[in-house]
């Protein structure tokens, strides 16, 4: 049995081990995180080092000896068991510290040790306490702020720990020890105690947060909310802006902004987002979120997933460039899944729907035996009303030379106009029709519009082709769909060169040409251009083009020249060559109009290319 007397002392050394102190750090990191434990960490270590040096400055001494002896504080109190340090020190006439610049390194910290033990090598350095030590006792001894940073760590993988003193205002160039030297000055362990109790209630009600979002989403899907419905849901629910849209970020909806506030954001997020080489967006089409800053705002998106196969994005958008929003990221996923399962749901009957709706266009333009009252019901069942004006679409593909079986293509072509269309809640007739695809579009004011952006989603989706769209004339019944189908395809041909052509807007031959009259044109032009059309066809192409282009050009040799990249001798050689064939001059007037009236007709019919 041991008894003693009552000792009391001014200042009790408690000792302790470096498995201790590695608990207590484990503990500190893991319950604080790295950032805050390295804050209490250095400043625990600078409370060690102004209190060593508050006691030996009780008993003063030269100030370059006292800074040697507090470089073995580190060896005193067992954080490491061996130092090794160079100095340069400079004071002014009144003995203040106008400089001072050290460099060194420790050996066998406890800290290093304890971490790799706890939490494996780091990406950073890990001698907290010891760089605070250093900081808090040169600061005190120099009546400066001065402040150590450990350059490398043996935690990191270095060889050895490494270290740099300055005063503060040398290190003004360093961002990272700035960051650093501010984590000196943040909250006491209270402070941090209660900063955690503050982010575990902030963590319990965002998990409310996401419990609450998560049932409402799963009652309004199993409710078969539309689409729409479901965005202004979300919207609603997290104060966020929210949009849908498409692969080519073509809005199908949007919620929590006007159409003014969209169309802003929107030109200022296809100003910022990253883009492939062949021009559309970069962003991930997995499941993973990208982040876009822009001038105006800052944008979360999530990819809608479809069975593997993304079909558009779901964004959260925030006007407000300060707010964090990364942690918004778990419940865009849940929104963009909920968005994706609607989609999935519909899909089946979409593609049902796609296929009656073909069905209904090629009746129409093989007129059935069926009355067309019969048609026009089962449209208006389909969302097509065909008592309003619509017109008829034909859509061309020039391959550019990608080389690629024609059927199959417009298979895949008609796959992603029926998604894009939904995407869009859009609704026309389209069909595969005579090696064609053909499309039934009710009138409406965005016309012009949508067809631009199917162009442009198809150009994004197969950009080694080239898509064109002919557009009859507008239509009121469907006793004239065929005259209307002829107008679409005829206009193709007459405008070679834009993207979308309106059979209003050609010429008049273009007008005057029809079914009825076409092989009394054909039979005409053929007697007249006979002895050029039994030509071999190369020979019989290049002299057609020749006449074509210079009868347009009125007879211009240098034009016509420039236009068909040919010298001046050989548009002459060609010239001589018609005229000699057909027996006319091209520059008589009469002849030329007539020439090029025949030619203008040919090329309507689609019977020669020029």
């Amino acid at each position: 049995m041991v008894n003693s007397d009552t000792i009391y002392h001014s200042d009790k050394k408690i000792s302790t081990t470096s498995v201790t102190l590695g608990l207590l750090r484990k503990e500190l990191i893991s319950n604080l995180g790295m950032k805050r434990a390295k804050a209490f960490l250095l400043r625990y270590g600078w409370n060690l080092g102004v209190a060593y040096a508050k006691k030996w400055l009780q008993n003063p001494a030269n100030l370059e000896d006292m800074l040697t002896k507090g470089d073995l504080l580190k060896i005193q109190t067992g954080q490491t068991s061996k130092m090794a340090a160079e100095r340069t020190l400079k004071t002014n006439v009144d003995g203040k510290v106008v400089y001072i610049f050290s460099t060194g390194k420790w050996t066998d910290s406890i800290e290093v040790k304890e971490h790799i033990k706890n939490f494996g090598l780091s990406t950073t350095p890990v001698c907290h306490t010891q760089a605070g030590i250093s900081s808090g006792f040169v600061t005190m001894m120099t009546n400066r702020k001065v402040y150590c940073k450990e350059v490398k760590c043996r935690a990191m993988g270095h060889d050895e720990c490494a270290y740099e003193i300055r005063i503060e205002e040398e290190w003004h160039n360093d961002p990272d020890m700035l960051e650093e030297i501010g984590l000196y000055r943040e909250r006491s362990v209270m402070d941090e105690l209660n900063h955690s109790y503050e982010q575990l209630i902030d963590q319990k009600n965002y998990i409310e947060k996401i419990s609450t979002f998560h049932d409402t989403l799963t009652k309004n899907s199993s409710e078969g909310r539309s689409v729409e419905e479901l965005a202004r849901t979300v919207s609603r629910i997290l104060k966020i802006p929210v949009t849908i849209e498409d692969l080519n970020f073509q809005a199908r909806c949007y919620a929590g902004m006007d159409k003014d506030t969209y169309d802003a954001l929107k030109e200022d997020f296809l100003g910022s987002v990253p883009r492939k080489i062949c021009g559309k967006p970069k962003l991930t089409t997995n499941d993973k979120n990208n982040i876009i800053r822009g001038m105006l705002h800052n944008r979360l998106i999530a990819p809608i997933v479809v069975q593997n196969e993304t079909i558009g994005y779901m964004s959260f958008i925030y006007a407000d460039k300060t707010v964090e929003f990364e942690k918004d990221s778990m419940l865009l996923q849940r929104a963009a899944s909920s968005i994706a399962d609607w989609f999935l749901a519909e899909k089946a009957s979409i593609k049902e729907a796609a296929k009656i709706k073909g069905y209904l266009l090629e009746q129409l333009l093989s007129k059935p035996y069926q009355p067309e009252s019969s048609i026009v019901n089962q449209c208006s069942s389909m969302g097509i009303d065909l008592k309003k004006a619509f017109y008829i679409a034909v859509l061309q593909f020039t391959p550019n030379g990608l080389d690629t079986n024609i059927g199959e293509f417009q298979k895949q072509v008609l796959s992603s106009i029926t998604r894009y269309l939904e995407m869009q809640n859009y609704t026309i007739l389209i069909t595969q029709y005579e090696n064609q695809l053909v499309m039934l579009m009710p009138k409406v004011k965005e016309l012009h519009f949508n067809l631009e952006n199917i162009i442009n989603y198809l150009s994004n989706d197969y950009w080694q082709g080239i898509f064109r769209i002919g557009l009859s004339n507008e239509s009121e019944t469907t006793s004239h769909i065929s005259e209307r189908l002829e107008e679409a395809q005829k206009v193709l041909r007459i405008n070679k060169k834009d993207p979308i052509v309106f059979h209003e807007e050609t010429n008049m031959i273009g007008a005057l040409i029809n079914s009825k009259n076409m092989s009394t044109i054909r039979r005409k032009a053929q007697k007249e251009l006979q002895p050029i059309l039994q030509l071999k066809d190369s020979k019989r192409d290049e002299l057609l083009k020749t006449m074509y282009v210079f009868l347009l050009n009125g007879g211009n040799l240098q034009q016509s020249s420039n236009d068909l990249s040919l010298s001046m001798s050989g548009l002459l050689y060609r010239i001589s060559r018609i005229e000699k064939l057909l027996n006319q001059q091209l520059r008589d007037p009469r002849a030329a109009y007539e020439l090029l009236l025949m030619l203008d007709a040919l090329r309507v019919i689609g019977d020669i290319d020029v």
